[in-house]
Order: C-alpha cells, then structure tokens, then sequence
C-alpha cells in the first residue's frame, strides 16, 4: 500500500486563508516521490498543500467513480499520474513506477493523508484566501478552504463507497 505524507513548512502561524506550504512525499511498493529537492531537501516552497490534497482527491474519486482511466495531478501538486485497470491502481512519476497496489489501497492511503492534513491544519484557516476562481457564468468565487476541503473529503468518500471495481 502506497503512503502519502503531506508536510507543512514550519513558521507559517499568520497563514490563516490555507495556503499552507510543504512538501509531498510518496512511498510505494517500487519507489517514491517528493516535492522535495535533493541537495536542500526541508528547504523551498515545495506545493502548497490544501489545493494539492484537493486535487489529489477529485482526481483519485474520478478514477474510482469511473473504475477506470488516468488522471494526472495538476501543477498544483507533485507531478503523479494515477492509471487504473482492473484491479491494479499504479502510480508513476515520470516513467518511474512508485506503486502498483488495488485501489481500495491507493484509496485507504490518500484518505489517511487527507485526514491527517485536515485533522492538524484545517482548524488553521479562518478566512478565504484573496485568491480567487472564475465560475462557468463568469462570477467571482472566493476561494475557501474551511468549504472546499470537506466538500472534496466528501465527494472522495461516495468515490470510494460506491467502487466496485
């Protein structure tokens, strides 16, 4: 079973909109992958974490809703693609395979991951961030972390309920 470990910077206490940054680290059964660089690995900006969970969980669901596909991780995150045939869910970086386990495990690993990030920093945000996204009418929408993380925990969780795989 792959693991993910989402890792915040140290001194961030007067980020309060969620734009926490860190690092991403994942280890599988054939290699890993970091957001890390080699030569300063706990130095940089890394990602920042709360859209890159998000992200990760939308793409994971879709695949789960799906029970099938590929999914690519936005520049938002590490650089992961996700393929899902039968009942082997691989991850790749690159041309590098980092694990091939069954989804229920890759599923298992990212909820871990996007519990054990919300459960310590979600708390944190006290306001939606400044930056902003289009809506398909062309409208304003705040970005709101204390909304869109739950929300996306949410949709993964009926992903992952309603896999049959």
């Amino acid at each position: 079973m792959p693991e993910f470990v989402y890792t915040p910077l140290p001194d961030q206490e007067d980020v309060d909109d969620g734009l926490f940054l860190g690092h991403l680290d994942v280890t599988g059964n054939a290699g890993t992958a970091t957001t890390r660089t080699p030569r300063r690995p706990d130095d940089g900006m890394g990602i920042i974490l709360f859209p890159a969970l998000v992200d990760l969980l939308d793409g994971v669901g879709g695949l789960l809703r799906r029970g099938r596909g590929r999914f690519a991780c936005s520049d938002s995150g590490l650089p992961l693609v996700f393929k899902l045939k039968g009942q082997v869910m691989s991850i790749r970086r690159r041309l590098t395979v980092i694990d091939e386990s069954s989804p229920q495990a890759v599923a298992d690993a990212v909820w871990v991951a996007a519990q054990t990030l919300s459960g310590s920093h979600l708390a944190r945000v006290a306001t939606a961030t400044e930056h902003t996204d289009i809506t398909a009418d062309g409208e304003v929408e705040y970005i709101d972390f204390r909304v869109q993380l739950p929300a996306a925990m949410s949709r993964f969780q009926d992903a992952r309920k309603s896999f049959t795989g």
